[in-house]
């Protein structure tokens, strides 16, 4: 396992802690700040996919795995309202 892998198994439940946290602290914010938690939240999810498929010369099927989780999950977590 090299130190992509192990990055992602810390960035998944770290960043969602962290967006989640960020979400529940806009929902009385204004529209700046809701752009830019959709901006970070579309960055999160997109740069460790952009990061395998293009940069990492040698790919291993859990870092492509974990990318791609990665990619989805973030992309659900960033677009749940502010709400709830």
């Amino acid at each position: 396992m090299g130190i992509f892998e192990v990055f992602m198994l810390a960035y998944l439940p770290i960043g969602t802690l962290l967006l989640n946290k960020w979400r529940k602290r806009i929902y009385y914010s204004n529209a700046k700040r809701r752009g830019l938690y959709l901006l970070v939240s579309i960055a999160m999810a997109a740069l460790p996919f952009i990061y395998v498929s293009s940069i990492q010369e040698e790919r291993s099927a859990l870092g492509v795995v974990l990318a791609g989780t990665g990619l989805f999950w973030f992309a659900i977590v960033g677009s749940r309202s502010s709400a709830t």
